[in-house]
């Protein structure tokens, strides 16, 4: 009986140790051991491996588009470029036309009739309908300001969610006061709940950014008067929060800067300058952290309908930023100097590896493989049984060589 209460203490210690090889391993040998066996799986896809996996990172890399509309899939392609100033692109295959959100390593593209949630990492997509039997399935029919959308993490849970905003007929979209459909998708089990409305009614609303638990967006309510719109993603519950002394315009946006809620601000008028405030944890305090010059720096003098984006920001407090014509840039603050990185690069957002494992389901099929067009890239290989093999010899002698030293010793 002794012994059999100890053997499940050294199955526990065996898990430990290979969870800490895994952590080593690149990502290439990390999915490849994902199909070696049912033990292996459970450790790379438990909630603490991932985190662990996601904390060892040091340095996020830049996601953008690689434009195609061959009707395939949406995938990362392989490998990645360095541009000038020492940061790193990758490279989704998608419709860059199709407008797309992005959460820690995750993305959400929005299809003219369906939803596609995709962890470009692990390769896996979900597609889902929009549901309620809404017509926002066509929101190519729709102005920018007739529906909005969100996606973030519930900080809680761990589940992902998509979040909607839309008018609920065409008959109703001339109506001054027209009738707004809130709702929530849950990545994990692929329905839809109806959410409590605002506490105002939203107009004109922009693209929204998850930081910390929550989703905002940048609004005018009926009254003209510019807020953010926030839903905490655990509660399911809408708020509003002021934004700074600041001129609202077109060229404002809020981003999410190294998880902190952020608003950029591209002043055209007397001084042509970025200005970026970010705020604290709890979104009640505002601090100008940038104001950037831009006279004659970024590439051309435009400045009429040109606005610029944040993307990240270094432990040195440099900052990555592009504008609305695919230019990317690079602002160094102690030497005062912006760098231009590169042209027609269609920025998503920042980006960092997540193994974060989604539903095993969609809850719509994939289109027929005669309706896609022929790619210019070829297809990925999936990994073969030699992959796997050789993923299983590496990793049999990588657990050995450990407990063999500590033997010896």
């Amino acid at each position: 009986m002794e012994e059999e209460e100890k053997n499940p203490s050294s199955i526990d210690i065996v898990s430990d140790l290979l969870e800490d090889i895994f952590l080593r391993l690149p990502l290439k040998s990390i999915l490849i051991s994902k199909s070696v066996s049912k033990r292996w799986r459970s450790i790379l896809e438990s909630k603490t491996f991932v985190e662990r996996r996601m904390i060892l990172q040091k340095k996020r890399k830049i996601l953008a588009a690689y434009n195609c509309k061959c009707g395939w899939e949406p995938r990362l392609l392989p490998g990645s470029s360095r541009c000038k100033g020492n940061e790193e692109i990758v490279y989704l295959h998608c419709n860059a036309a199709r407008p797309s959100l992005s959460c820690d390593g995750l993305v959400c593209i929005l299809e003219p009739h369906w939803i596609d949630v995709l962890n470009p990492w692990t390769r896996q997509l979900r597609r889902y309908g929009f549901g309620f039997g809404t017509i926002f399935g066509v929101w190519s029919a729709f102005s920018p300001g007739s529906w909005a959308m969100g996606f973030g993490k519930d900080k809680v849970t761990g589940s992902y969610k998509v979040v909607k905003m839309c008018l609920l007929s065409l008959s109703k979209i001339r109506v001054r006061d027209p009738e707004v459909e809130y709702s929530v998708l849950d990545v994990e089990t692929g329905e839809w709940r109806m959410l409590s409305p605002p506490p105002c009614k939203v107009s004109a609303v922009k693209r929204s950014v998850c930081v910390n638990g929550s989703i905002y967006w940048l609004h005018n309510t009926i009254d003209r008067v510019c807020k953010i719109l926030v839903l905490d993603l655990h509660k399911e519950e809408f708020h509003n929060v002021s934004v700074p002394a600041m001129s609202v315009t077109q060229e404002t946006h809020i981003v999410n800067l190294e998880d902190r809620l952020a608003i950029a601000n591209t002043d055209t008028k007397a001084e042509w300058k970025l200005e970026i405030w970010s705020t604290d944890a709890e979104v009640k305090t505002w601090t100008k952290t940038y104001s950037i010059s831009l006279e004659n720096r970024v590439a051309s003098r435009e400045r009429q309908n040109r606005w610029f984006t944040p993307v990240s920001v270094s432990k040195q407090g440099n900052i990555v930023f592009y504008d609305n014509h695919k230019r990317l840039f690079k602002y160094y603050p102690r030497k005062n100097e912006i760098l231009y990185l590169s042209a027609d690069t269609t920025v998503i957002s920042s980006f960092f590896e997540n193994l974060a494992p989604l539903p095993l389901k969609s809850t719509l099929p994939y289109p027929h493989p005669r309706r896609r067009t022929k790619c210019p890239l070829s297809r990925p290989n999936e990994f073969g049984i030699l992959d796997i093999i050789l993923a299983t010899l590496v990793l049999v002698g990588s657990i050995w060589s450990p407990l063999l030293f500590r033997v010896k010793l």
